[in-house]
């Protein structure tokens, strides 16, 4: 018991580490540290790899919202946080995506009984067709912007994306950092920096209090969507909040992030247990995982107590961050810290990709500006990802 709960904490702080630090996911933890987990008890690298995912999906929102530096799964998350951010609200903002989280770990944890039945039956139903939805999704995502113009900008971003993230991946899976990063990050990072972005001066700890129906609803709403999206490659969590924003017909920010949270944390968990559901890992730390051990039903019941735990802590520690990195942000220069946070991207880039990475982030950056001057969704280079899978699935 005594290793368990040590590895457990261990996640922790590394889940924290990485979630604070822009660009920096536990995939790419779990890719370097592998070998050397793979020599320990697989049992306490497991629970070690578990802790850490899921404590990341709830911190790295911080930067996301505060900083605008965002991982894959907290893309959309930036537009709505920001917004709140700048009237002063962007603790509440945090907090709203912690709610979705806590939410959305309890559904995937009550609802397991019941998807046990369900996941395989539809996992094997949808798998040979997986090619036409993807197609139907990306269609869609195109089709809800408004006019040609628009329109034709999505599909060439599309595109393009694609076109760069096939060429990227296929050279090098480690390149998947300066690509991320280029079309989501940096352009946003950039934008804060020419349009000389503040943070704002004043800002409040409080927050709206909202019923327990609201926040049922919103939580599992998204949940359904990121269980969903455990099953589909390619579709990640902005995606899923997007499509279940129009599918509800919900213009409220606050509804958004309560969506988001829930989404992110519920498609981490069940990109994990989709090893025991129907054999196969839907994300790097469920690979990881699955080279360790050969997950079973205690293995299952063990992964839902570091969940509980781990979700526990993760939403009392990134409450308590949140409120020490506004406090310090306030006394800083925003344009500064964001120029700084550029260079760190641009050195991780180079360390962890050589100068191919460099090459990468610096491409992929341009086609991350095209959404901004369009004036279209920068989910539409999530095609970077999408089209790959699609390439290899036709």
């Amino acid at each position: 018991m005594f290793y368990i709960l040590a590895s457990m904490l261990l996640g922790v702080i590394i889940g924290v580490i990485a979630g604070l630090c822009p660009g920096i996911h536990p995939n790419t933890f779990a890719t370097i540290t592998l070998p050397l987990l793979a020599a320990t008890n697989p049992l306490y690298a497991s629970i070690f790899l578990l802790s850490s995912t899921v404590v990341n999906s709830f911190v790295s929102t911080v930067p996301s919202i505060l900083l605008g530096a965002p991982e894959d799964t907290d893309i959309l998350g930036v537009l709505p946080g920001h917004k709140m951010l700048i009237k002063g609200r962007g603790y509440e903002a945090i907090r709203l995506t912690v709610v979705g989280s806590i939410g959305g770990a309890i559904f995937s944890i009550i609802s397991l009984p019941i998807f046990y039945f369900i996941i395989p039956f539809l996992y094997n139903t949808i798998k040979p067709f997986i090619s036409i939805i993807l197609l139907l999704i990306v269609s869609y995502m195109i089709y809800i912007e408004k006019g040609f113009k628009k329109k034709a900008f999505s599909l060439f971003i599309f595109i393009l994306s694609g076109i760069l993230g096939i060429i990227t991946l296929n050279f090098s899976n480690k390149l998947i950092f300066p690509l991320l990063s280029g079309l989501f990050g940096l352009p946003l990072l950039i934008l804060a920096v020419f349009t000389k972005t503040k943070f704002p001066e004043k800002f409040t700890f409080k927050y709206e209090k909202f019923n327990f129906r609201r926040i049922s609803l919103n939580s599992i709403i998204g949940s359904l969507s990121g269980i969903i999206t455990g099953l589909l490659p390619g579709i990640g969590a902005a995606q899923a909040t997007l499509m279940t924003q129009q599918a509800t017909k919900s213009k409220n920010d606050k509804d958004f992030l309560m969506a988001l949270g829930a989404v992110t944390t519920a498609n981490v968990i069940y990109s994990i247990l989709a090893l025991w559901l129907i054999g196969k890992g839907r994300s790097g730390i469920a690979v990881a995982i699955s080279e360790l051990i050969n997950i079973n039903i205690n293995y299952v019941l063990l992964f839902l107590c570091i969940i509980i735990i781990s979700s526990g802590i993760a939403a009392y520690l990134t409450l308590r961050i949140t409120k020490h990195v506004m406090n310090i942000l306030k006394k800083i220069n925003y344009s500064l810290l964001n120029i700084s946070i550029i260079i760190m991207i641009f050195i991780i880039g180079f360390l962890f990709s050589g100068i191919i990475g460099l090459y990468v982030l610096i491409i992929a950056m341009f086609i991350g500006l095209i959404p901004n001057y369009a004036n279209v969704k920068r989910t539409h280079c999530m095609g970077c990802l999408i089209m790959i899978v699609l390439s290899n699935l036709i």
